[in-house]
């Protein structure tokens, strides 16, 4: 498949991952993750994902030399890892296989987009976006269509093809499969824009409510099509950057092949929602969150809204959460409070802190407010850095930051 050149280089770098996902302490993180998820307290595992890959490209440890597309993309899929083992791994877990994620084919929501952007000037994915209107009343809602998924067989075959010549020999390869994850709220000011979906929940609340609806019924359906189609992941090491091995899932009735919604991980979110009440939370997201969620073996819910003043409606709403998104606009005292020993509290840090430079005395001091409520109150705990718009182009504050987060948490665990 690929020429010789091509083959060697990817077989040279699949050598280095396999020694890192089969190296020292992997398989004690993965046991650490389990323990946690299962609501066991431990020292939490420290993981920074969603890089501003695009300021460190330049570095000649992140450069592609393969000719072959498929095999440039495979290529730095491995430059990537390698380059963080080197310089921010904390406790990022590999497994002992190469997981090649599988291609689904979906029909959309039948939706056009209309928006302005504004590309990021860091080298991250990161987009400033004004939307218009596409949905604007009740009847417009008609238009989104019912999903209806399918696998990418050429594709999916293609995929797996590449990596079994990389690795073939190395590291064993598993086909992986898609997470359920639901944030209508997300989705609907793209469609609707931000400014006319919060005015909406005062000025028209049956549009709202009309369209919770209806996107609820579209994910309803998308993860009855993807547990038809068979691709739901049943092993997951991370969801939403969180790390979700657990010896919960699947279920205790799982034949080993057909995998169900109540056999994996449900994840959630209304970021926009961080400007209402709880009652409006509850009332627009959570009762039709639930219907998704309920299905499901597990859920996680939340993202970059403060969550600490809703945990009582999450625990109302939710029979099968297990974990609960913490941010740094939220107050960690009252959140673990609330959380006790009952959720993991999946703290996502202050990205700002490694903007330009890294601030090592502010990433102590915000930990350890957290590290100490979470003490208190025997609440599990997890650390994720995560929505990182820039580090200046300079690796090492992510590699302070890392060093940083390590020497808080050493006061709390030995």
């Amino acid at each position: 498949m690929f020429n010789k050149n091509d083959k060697e280089r990817l077989r040279a770098l699949a050598e280095r991952y396999a020694e890192a996902a089969l190296g020292a302490g992997m398989r004690e993180r993965e046991a650490r993750a389990k323990k946690i998820n299962g609501l066991g307290v431990d020292r939490p595992l420290v993981n920074v994902f969603e890089v501003p890959w695009g300021e460190l490209d330049g570095s000649p440890d992140l450069t592609p030399h393969c000719v072959d597309e498929r095999a440039r993309g495979l290529e730095y899929r491995l430059l990537q890892v390698l380059y963080q083992k080197e310089h921010f791994m904390a406790d990022y877990t590999l497994p002992p296989y190469f997981s090649v994620p599988v291609v689904v084919k979906d029909t959309g929501f039948g939706l056009s987009v209309d928006e302005d952007t504004i590309d990021s000037i860091s080298g991250s994915s990161i987009r400033a976006h004004a939307y218009y209107d596409q949905i604007p009343d009740i009847e417009s809602l008609q238009k989104i269509q019912m999903p209806t998924p399918s696998l990418d067989g050429p594709q999916n075959a293609a995929n797996l093809e590449a990596a079994h010549e990389a690795f073939d020999g190395i590291l064993p390869i598993r086909q992986g499969g898609v997470s359920l994850y639901s944030a209508m709220w997300d989705i609907i000011p793209v469609y609707h824009s931000v400014q006319k979906t919060l005015d909406d929940l005062v000025d028209d609340p049956d549009y709202s409510h009309a369209a919770a609806d209806a996107f609820t019924r579209y994910f309803e359906r998308l993860h009855t099509e993807y547990e038809r189609l068979g691709v739901l992941e049943v092993e997951p090491y991370y969801l939403h950057c969180t790390p979700a091995l657990t010896d919960e899932l699947p279920a205790a009735d799982f034949d080993g092949e057909h995998v169900r919604q109540k056999d994996v991980w449900a994840r959630g979110m209304a970021q926009i929602f961080a400007v209402v009440s709880p009652q409006m939370h509850d009332e627009f997201d959570l009762q039709y969150m639930q219907r998704l969620f309920d299905p499901c073996g597990l859920s996680y819910y939340g993202c970059c809204e403060p969550l600490d003043r809703k945990i009582g409606l999450l625990r109302k709403r939710f029979k099968n959460l297990r974990k609960i998104s913490i941010t740094p606009w939220a107050d960690p005292e009252r959140a673990a409070s609330e959380i006790g020993g009952d959720y993991v509290f999946s703290y996502k840090p202050n990205p700002a802190f490694v903007a330009g430079g890294c601030d090592i005395d502010a990433v102590a001091a915000e930990l350890r407010r957290v590290l100490e409520a979470c003490r208190r109150h025997n609440t599990p705990c997890e650390i994720t850095l995560k929505d990182i718009s820039t580090v200046s182009g300079d690796v090492r504050n992510l590699t302070a930051w890392v060093g940083a987060a390590n020497r808080a948490i050493d006061e709390f665990f030995s």
